[in-house]
Order: C-alpha cells, then structure tokens, then sequence
C-alpha cells in the first residue's frame, strides 16, 4: 500500500511555537561552509557512528557545503546541517527503549518500523524541538537518497526546506517490508540504501573537488544475499525494476566496499568507517551500547583528523 506522508503545519515554520532563545547557537553559526562534498551510508542505529563523527567535525568546525545522506545517513545530515551538535546521539539513545521511536510494535501498530508521527513530529516539535530555521539559514546543503521503486533508481532530492522537503527524508529512512510506501511528487519512494548504498559517484558527478565518506560497517563486512526476497516479491511485485535491485543489492555494495579503500589511497576520497566490526543492532535498545558506537565514531574521526586535514589543504 503506498501512503502519501503531509507533514503537520507544513504552511508554517513547525518549530514556530517555540521562543527563539530556547534553542543554542547553532554549530557552524560564524563559520563558513568548506568546499568538500560529505556522504553518508546508512544503517538504521548503526548511525551512532556517524553521528559521533559528524560532532567531531562540528566540535572542530569543519562544516561541508554539501552533505548526501541515505537512510540514518540522511538523518544524522540533517541535525548536521542544522548546526545541532549532540543531537543525533542524544535522541536516539534517550528513545531507544520507546516502541513509539523504532520497533517491531511500532511496525504492527503503525505501519512503520520507524514511527513517522513520533519520530518526525512529536518528538521535534513537542519532546525535543528542532531548529528548524537554523536548518533553512545553513550555509550547508542537504541531498537525501531514497529509492524510487518505479524506476529502480535512487532519488536525490535537494532538501532545502527543512519542513516542505521532510517527506523525502522520511522516504530516504523508511526501510523495505517495515515502512509504508511514500508517494511524493507522484514517486513511490522508500529507503534510498537499495539503489545507492554510498552516493560516491553522485557526489563526483557534483564537481566537488574533495570527499568525504562516512560508512557504517567495518573493513571486513561482506553483504549476504536478501533472505527475505520471496517475501519482497510479494509485497513489491508492482515493481520490478525495483525488485531486481533488491535481489543483485549486495553484488553492487560488496563491489564498492572493496573500492572504496583503493580510491582513499588514491585521494579521490577520504574514508572513514569502524575501526572494527559493529554488532549493534538495526532496531538496537540498549542505550549503552548505542553510546559506545557514537564514542567510538567521535574517537575515530578525531584518530584521522590529521590525514584529514591533510586531504583537504592538498
């Protein structure tokens, strides 16, 4: 069943409610944005990781022009491109025991694993309200990967209006056979790591001169073949461009996991991924190992800083 997702109070600013001064400054206020693409891989609670690296990049103000997000990519882009430092971490680890947040629960009594109205609107504009215009005035972009299951392609959507474009993100992270389809801009879209797993040649295709890639899983992951593909020919039989990606989806990934390190090599990309391999879990609620995975992002991102610094100045 495909759904069209309207966002409450999509007129107005949703964080509008809430006094300017009950938010602190965001990150990159007074600084400018660096000329340096950044991708993101997602991973559903995997993406503590990333979260600690991007509060590593914010707490030493390296703030990129463009950010390309999929999935929990997307989201950890977009508190990044808000400034909101902390944010990614602290919401998910408080809200990780919460059916209503991401769970199987939510999945039977909603529809989705991740729970749309409490993820994307009770929890930003009542529990712990977002910044929206600290989104809208970034001197950062955001571009949000979903997969478009009529065409088999990914979808790249600028999001440049923190509350017009939130259908996109929540197409980007709404992951097979647990979430409703999104029907947006006459698209039927869902969770953009089916057709670009990592948006590297995406982001070459922008002109940028330097990249900066962010995955979720260490050097020795190796994607298996879908289990569940008889279940996703069912469900997404009306799509069948869609369904060949899902069922060829790890030859594609497992093929650029093997590339990635020789293009870091190289210099056409910096990587950063787990040191080691991660064993939290897509629907993780335990907050103690969620906090680990985010330290040891933070940790990561800080060991390389310096190659970093280098790759950028060369």
């Amino acid at each position: 069943m495909s759904t069209v997702f309207r966002t409450q109070g999509a007129s107005n600013p949703i964080g509008s409610t809430a006094p300017e001064t009950s938010f602190h400054e965001p990150a990159w206020n007074g600084h400018d944005a660096y000329p340096a693409n950044l991708v993101l891989e997602g991973g559903a609670m995997r993406g503590q990781f990333t979260a600690g690296v991007l509060d590593c990049f914010m707490d030493r103000k390296l703030f990129c022009e463009l950010v390309i997000g999929v999935s929990a990519g997307a989201l950890c882009g977009y508190n990044y491109v808000a400034g909101e430092d902390g944010r990614t971490c602290y919401v998910n680890t408080k809200y990780s025991a919460d059916w209503r947040y991401l769970s199987l629960k939510s999945f039977v009594r909603t529809g989705n694993a991740f729970g749309r109205d409490f993820a994307f609107d009770e929890v930003p504009n009542a529990l712990e309200p977002f910044n929206y215009r600290a989104f809208d005035e970034s001197p950062m972009k955001l571009v949000a990967v979903s997969s478009n299951l009529v065409t088999g392609e990914a979808d790249y959507h600028d999001v440049s209006d923190s509350v017009a474009d939130l259908p996109y993100l929540i197409a980007s992270s709404s992951m097979p056979l647990v979430s409703q389809i999104v029907d947006v801009d006459g698209k039927h879209l869902l969770d953009g790591g089916t057709c670009d797993s990592v948006p590297i040649v995406h982001s070459w295709l922008t002109g940028a001169k330097k990249h900066i890639v962010v995955l979720t899983q260490a050097a020795d992951y190796v994607k298996g073949p879908n289990k569940l593909m008889a279940l996703l020919r069912q469900r997404y039989g009306d799509y069948p461009f869609y369904l060949e990606r899902l069922q060829h989806r790890h030859y594609e990934y497992n093929r650029l996991y093997r590339a990635l390190p020789s293009l870091h090599d190289e210099g056409r990309l910096f990587l950063i991924r787990p040191p080691e391999p991660v064993t939290v879990g897509s629907m993780e609620k335990d907050p103690s190992k969620l906090f680990a995975l985010y330290e040891q992002g933070y940790a990561e991102a800080a060991r390389m800083w310096p190659a970093l610094e280098r790759y950028l100045s060369e």
